[in-house]
This record gives structure tokens, C-alpha cells and sequence, in this order.
């Protein structure tokens, strides 16, 4: 058997055990099934989320800055010597970009200028047959196609320094990598709920009847291994890779891993996935072993045929081929396939620079938190393209999760783990050349609460918005709408004031 095929239905295997551990979601939450039917998406009407995680958190304070004048009391200047000045050959411990390094944005609803990381500029790729230029981040955000939110993460409620400090309710293993970046996925913070078997991406799903393509093809697809974001009750995610399906060697009729070996060794894998099971958890991983062969066979063709493929050059990266293979499958889905909603997850980093942010003698838009912006620039300019030439440009909604944002002090030539963070979202749909949430002040110890009253001591930002108000927001514009529903999803959402962030149209 494939190897990569193997692990990964080991590692699905061990999400479905982890849901059958506790109470059905159906029993404890009945309204999300309730609610299915009343949710589905007209016919004709697709719409998709595309999940960028960037792992290992973000240093987000170095990838929108303000940049309003580098004269001293500016907020530029507040953020400079938060960062310990402007890196350099001479000052190696500093975090902070030049002010004429960053590329200019003017926010439509702020007063304030701000700057992106000089990495979110346009680009051009080159196969050695043909180039293309495509829209850098910059240009996307100015054109009205992108919007940040400010200073988002994970709370139980909202919380001030005050209340913080009183011991007021927050997320359990604050700062610690594999707890935050659950509870990104989760869009909760009860980890020991039995609704946090399922991601949010599964669970707007299941909520929204996003139903199963006629071809057995689950409406959530992960091209990055397995993900929690994307499971669901009855939602199974279909992982794929970079390359399209993986293919089980020597049983495929179609495929480079065809080896012409005897139909019977086909016939005797049929016979036993077709067998009656006893045990659940074999009856299921029966069920979707069958399902992803068969699916597989036919999305092999369906890729390679001109309904699934696309001109448009993407970077050789890791998260550019992702961001290609899933350009390619809202093509195909969406053009050939009559999908109406689909979520999607792609992945890439580490983005854990307690050192190495910056690289002496090197340009800062190639190396160290540079080099992966560009990577993150460029593989997001060549999916808006990709987009457009699909004709999905309005239909698809990309954004940014990460672990955690991270201290504004520095560790020497990196920065440390902290809360709340920035990220961007980038579609047709979007409100764009807006920031949405609550921009800080980027000052150390600022206790002064005309300014702001939720900064720790090392810069480590206390949220001012929620991710369930960011996912909310997202998934109404999937079609969830309903109150019951998103309270259902979001267990915390009523604890917030908003509950749609307003940086999506219609």
C-alpha cells in the first residue's frame, strides 16, 4: 500500500476515534442539525473559504505597521522603540523596519497612514518559457481586495488589563504553540466541550448542509495533511496533495501508479473494504477508504483535463503549490463539478523566529520573517490571479489564521510568544482597503487607558477581538445567518458585542 496513503487514513482513522469518544454533536447540539436544511445554499450559488494557517505564529507587528511620520510621538516612532529601533548591521537586536521601507497603505476608515512588510509588493514569475506580473498584497490591499483585522485571537469574553490581572475567564495555555493554534482551528475555547471534536471550518459546514458532490467529493478539503478546522459531524475532510491525488499503488487503473498488476490484487481490496464489519471504527474507515479511492480515480482525470488545470504561474513553494492545486479545484468544482460551498485548508511555516528575524547584510524582503512574507506575498498574488481566470475572483474568500501574535520586545534577533495578532482577508467580497478591529498603540508597558488597557508587559496584546467574531463573520457570509445556528457553532459569540465584523459585502 502507498505509504503517504496509509499514514494519512491512520491519521483520519484518529479523528473519527476522537468524535466517537464523546456524545454525538447531533445529541448535545441538536439545533446544528436542525438548522441544515434551512441553511443550504441556493442552487447556482458558489462560494468557498480558503484557510491560510501560517504556523508557528506570525510575527504580525512587522506585517502591517503604522507609518503615519518617523518624527518622535508619531506611532511609528512609538512602534520603533517598542522594537528596540530599526534593525541594522550596527543595531542586530532590533525588530522595527525602516519607515521608508514600508510600502504605503492609507486605510479608508483610519486617520492614520500604515505600512506593509516591504516583502507585499508586485511580483514576477518566470518558467523559463513565460513570465507573468501579478498584484502584491500592497496593490491587492489598496485596490479594495484585502482588509487586516487588528489584534485578534482567542477569548472566553472580553477582558481588560484590569480584569486580566484580577484573574477575569481566558483561554487555557496561553503562549504555548499546539494549545493556541488548537483553538484558532476550534473557534472555542472548552477544549473539553464535546463539540471540540470538530473544527469551525467542519462545524459552519455541517451547520450549512454543504453537501457531498455527486462524485463522493466531501465539500471540505485540506491540501496540507490532516486538520481539525476542517472536521465536522458527518463532514470528513478529503486530503489531497500538492500534486493532486494520491493515488494507492497498484489498484488505480488510471495514473503513474499504475503498474499494470494483475486485476485480482483490485478485486481482492474490493472484497474486503466491501465485507461486512462488525466493529464501528472499521465500518467507517471502510466507508471512506472506498469513498477516497473512488473519488481519487476520478478527480486524477477531472485535474489533468482543461477543466481542472490553469495558465496562471505560481511560485515553486510549498504554500504557492498548495494555493495552485486549490486554485485548480475551485475550478473544476465550481465550474464542472456543481459544488455550492466548499472550505479549503492550506498550510505553511515555521514562522517561530525567536531568531532569525532579521539577517545581517541581507535584504530584509528575502531573508529571515522576510523571506517568508515573500513566499506568503507572492503565493497569495498568484491565487488572486488564478482566481480571475477561473472567474472565482467574488466567489472565494482567503484569510490568515496563526498560532498567536507575538511580543513587540525583542529576544535578541527574535520575537516571543504572545496573544493577539493581525490578519488579512483577501476576496471579491471583502470591504477591502479597510482595518477592521482595534489597532494598538504599540508601546511597552502602556497602562494609560485613554490609550489603550490591554497591553502586557512585553507587548504581548491582550485581543480586542474574538475568533469567533472572525469566524462568524466569515461563515455568515457563507450563507450561516441564522442566530441559533451561530450561537451554536461559536458557544462564546454571545459574549461579544458584534457578531459580523462588517469586513464582508454581500
Amino acid at each position: 500500500m502507498n505509504r503517504s496513503f496509509d499514514r494519512n487514513r491512520r491519521r483520519l482513522l484518529q479523528t473519527l476515534g476522537a468524535g466517537f469518544t464523546t456524545a454525538s454533536a447531533a445529541q448535545m447540539f441538536p439545533q446544528l442539525s436542525l438548522l441544515r436544511s434551512a441553511m443550504a445554499a441556493p442552487s447556482g450559488d458558489y462560494r468557498a473559504l480558503v484557510c491560510v494557517y501560517l504556523a508557528g505564529a506570525n510575527d504580525s507587528f512587522n506585517f502591517i505597521v503604522p507609518r503615519d511620520s518617523d518624527a518622535s510621538g508619531s506611532w511609528y516612532d512609538a512602534y520603533r522603540s517598542a522594537r528596540g529601533g530599526v534593525f541594522s548591521d550596527s543595531n542586530t537586536t532590533g525588530l522595527a523596519l525602516g519607515f521608508n521601507d514600508l510600502l504605503p497603505i492609507s486605510p479608508s476608515n483610519q486617520s492614520n497612514g500604515f505600512g506593509l512588510h516591504p516583502a507585499c509588493t508586485d511580483f514576477t514569475l518566470d518558467n523559463g518559457s513565460s513570465s507573468q506580473t501579478h498584484a502584491g498584497l500592497q496593490s491587492l490591499f489598496n485596490s479594495g481586495k484585502a482588509a487586516f483585522l487588528a489584534n485578534v485571537g482567542p477569548l472566553v469574553q472580553p477582558v481588560t488589563l484590569d480584569e486580566y490581572n484580577a484573574g477575569a475567564p481566558r483561554p487555557a495555555q496561553l503562549f504555548s504553540h499546539n494549545d493556541q493554534a488548537l483553538l484558532w482551528e476550534l473557534g472555542m475555547t472548552d477544549t473539553n466541550s464535546p463539540l471540540a471534536s470538530y473544527g469551525w471550518g467542519g462545524r459552519v459546514a455541517a451547520a450549512g448542509g454543504f453537501s457531498v458532490l455527486s462524485n463522493g467529493l466531501s465539500p471540505n478539503v485540506s491540501i496540507a495533511g490532516s486538520a481539525r478546522f476542517l472536521v465536522g459531524e458527518g463532514v470528513f475532510p478529503y486530503q489531497m496533495g500538492t500534486q493532486g491525488v494520491d493515488l494507492l499503488d497498484q489498484y488505480q487503473t488510471t495514473g503513474a501508479s499504475n503498474n499494470n498488476y494483475p486485476d485480482a490484487r483490485r478485486a481482492v481490496l474490493d472484497s474486503l473494504l466491501n465485507a461486512a464489519q462488525n466493529d464501528p471504527f472499521a465500518r467507517e474507515y471502510a466507508t471512506i477508504t472506498r469513498r477516497s479511492l473512488s473519488v481519487g480515480e476520478q478527480l486524477y482525470g477531472a485535474l489533468e483535463s482543461a477543466d481542472g488545470t490553469l495558465s496562471t504561474l505560481f511560485p515553486a513553494t510549498s504554500i504557492g503549490s498548495q494555493l495552485a492545486m486549490v486554485a485548480r479545484m475551485i475550478k473544476l468544482s465550481r465550474n464542472t463539478l456543481g459544488a455550492q460551498r466548499q472550505v479549503y485548508y492550506v498550510r505553511f511555516g515555521s514562522f517561530d523566529l525567536h531568531d532569525g528575524m532579521f539577517v545581517a547584510g541581507q535584504p530584509v524582503a528575502s531573508s529571515g520573517h522576510g523571506a517568508l512574507l515573500t513566499e506568503l506575498n507572492q503565493s497569495l498574488g498568484a491565487f488572486w490571479a488564478a482566481l480571475g481566470e477561473a472567474g472565482a475572483q467574488d466567489d472565494v474568500t482567503t484569510f490568515t489564521m496563526s498560532d498567536f501574535g507575538r511580543t513587540l520586545s525583542s529576544n535578541g534577533n527574535g520575537s516571543d510568544h504572545a496573544w493577539g495578532g493581525h490578519q488579512i482577508i483577501m476576496g471579491g467580497r471583502v470591504d477591502g482597503n479597510k482595518l477592521y478591529g482595534r489597532m494598538p498603540r504599540m508601546q511597552l508597558n502602556a497602562n494609560n487607558n485613554s490609550e489603550q488597557d490591554w497591553s502586557l508587559s512585553r507587548g504581548q496584546y491582550i485581543p480586542t477581538t474574538s475568533v469567533d467574531q472572525m469566524a462568524a463573520t466569515l461563515a455568515q457570509w457563507m450563507g450561516v445567518t441564522d442566530n441559533a445556528a451561530l450561537d451554536a457553532i461559536f458557544p462564546n459569540l454571545a459574549n461579544f458585542s458584534s457578531r459580523n465584523l462588517g469586513f464582508m459585502l454581500g
